[in-house]
């Protein structure tokens, strides 16, 4: 059975009671049921067909839920997008992977032209003029497509099967049941971890609030308290935020939240045990990959004996050490992480629309995520390291060569790179430096807005007159960070 049949069931069996809660409205899962049927006839109205591959980008979350769902019920792909993205990377998505169409809230500055419709929330409560009978779902058709870190330059995408996206939902059932099944986050929908959390919530029962991306620390305390809420799921960076509001007490500021999720990134081991001990017994945080899902967890006790580790693998997973041929390495030597998981993404697709498997980092059932990495005594592994200098913003991950790749198409750009450093609010920060004989900040400014979304758009911009590589011609971009540190 597809998951979402599954889903869709359990819809029905959940009938009147509150599924979804955001800023201006709520629905029940009865509600939801019947908005879904209605959005399906309308997407089937407007061409989408079986085997389609649609983007969502609405501002809603409760409508991209509604919507993904009925991509389904046709038999179609959904690609959540985030809804700031600006336009040339819209086309960019429509044009490498195949997208039929991108169902948008707003349409977004600029001239690229691609296939996209303004989303109608009318077409929840109407009928399709074109009703016609439901055909079954078809399972082999893939559940998601999700893109890899970033999405600027040639990023790629993995095809989630119905298959996998069950089983990654499935493993975190233990964590939900026996909670109040409350679960509310910021967090966007386009983060394949999100629509993992809110499907888990949604399939047995919860009730799910999305609230504003924007907000003080204060005020999402305020709202968790006021809610009730039993889970969240947060970036590093925001719970460090709040760690840094509320101190050290002598109680947990929130006894109730079952489940407090870090996802996005990896965080510090002072914020990990802060967190555990001052805000909610619930805390932990997962080692996981768009590739894999979750290779391993840290929680309870173990944060307080192995902060620095992302815990020991979860069920069903095994992990391996490899080196730079391959072979698997000793306990305790630092090598690329391989995961053994029945959790894997089918294929990766190409910008050429091409699905493959690439031998070098998948098989049937393991993957390598690209980090670096070693496991102890006790079977815990630590990460020292991202393959691809990996920049994590927010709990956005960010890939610098793709940015680099972006910037370089700027005429008045000769050589650029891009790095993270420190930052106390976001984990990260993104630098851009930049050698350009006649360019100014100022129109390097206007071309990255122009160009790249708002929480993957480089904050500092260094305009320089060469960049430092080694002898063998790769980049030092740990030189320039230290440059940032003695400013």
């Amino acid at each position: 059975m597809s998951f979402g049949r599954q889903l869709l069931e359990a819809f029905a069996s959940h009938g009147d009671k509150v599924a979804m809660v955001g800023d201006r409205s709520q629905v029940t899962y009865a509600q939801a049921l019947a908005q879904i049927g209605r959005l399906a006839a309308n997407f089937g109205a407007s061409g989408i067909r079986p085997g389609d591959r649609v983007g969502l980008a609405m501002v809603d979350n409760i409508d991209v839920v509604l919507s993904i769902i009925a991509c389904w019920k046709n038999s179609a792909t959904p690609v959540v997008i985030d809804f700031r993205t600006p336009r040339s990377q819209r086309a960019r998505q429509a044009r490498d992977f195949g997208l039929k169409i991108i169902f948008e809230s707003r349409a977004m500055p600029g001239d690229e032209v691609y296939p996209n419709a303004l989303f109608d929330a009318g077409w929840k409560t109407a009928s399709s003029p074109d009703l016609r009978a439901e055909a079954p779902m078809d399972d082999a058709i893939p559940a998601f497509l999700i893109f890899s870190s970033g999405t600027t330059g040639d990023p790629k995408a993995y095809i989630q099967s119905h298959e996998a996206l069950a089983r990654r939902i499935a493993a975190r059932r233990a964590v939900v049941e026996g909670t109040a099944k409350r679960f509310l986050t910021p967090m966007a929908l386009s983060y394949s971890a999100m629509r993992h959390q809110v499907f888990g919530y949604l399939l047995y029962g919860g009730v799910v609030r999305f609230f504003p991306p924007l907000f003080t620390p204060s005020e999402l305390i305020e709202a968790l308290l006021s809610f009730q809420a039993s889970g969240t799921a947060l970036a590093p960076s925001v719970i460090a935020r709040m760690v840094k509001e509320v101190g050290e007490r002598a109680t947990h500021l929130l006894p109730q939240l079952s489940v407090l999720y870090s996802v996005g990134g990896p965080a510090r081991g002072e914020d990990k045990i802060a967190a555990y001990r001052y805000i909610s017994p619930g805390y932990r945080i997962s080692y996981s990959s768009s590739l894999t899902g979750i290779i391993s967890s840290l929680s309870g006790l173990d944060i307080l004996a192995k902060p620095e580790s992302a815990g020991r693998p979860v069920a069903g997973v095994q992990i391996e050490i490899l080196d730079a041929d391959g072979r698997a390495l000793p306990q305790g030597e630092r090598g690329l992480i391989k995961a053994r998981t029945p959790t894997m993404a089918s294929a990766v697709l190409m910008p050429d629309n091409r699905p493959f498997v690439d031998p070098q980092i998948m098989g049937a059932d393991w993957g390598i995520p690209g980090d670096i990495g070693f496991l102890d005594a006790d079977g815990f592994i630590t990460i020292v390291d991202r393959e691809a200098d990996m920049i994590v913003r927010g709990g956005v991950s960010v890939a610098p060569q793709e940015l680099e790749k972006l910037i370089r198409t700027h005429p008045k750009v000769r050589d650029v790179a891009v790095a993270g450093f420190p930052d106390e609010t976001m984990g990260q920060e993104i630098a851009a430096f930049i050698v350009s004989e006649q360019g100014t900040i100022e129109e390097l400014q206007a071309f990255l807005r122009a160009n790249i979304a708002a929480d993957r758009r480089p904050r500092e911009i260094r305009l320089v007159a060469s960049l430092p590589y080694s002898d063998n011609g790769k980049l030092l971009r740990r030189q320039l960070v230290e440059t940032l540190a003695r400013k």
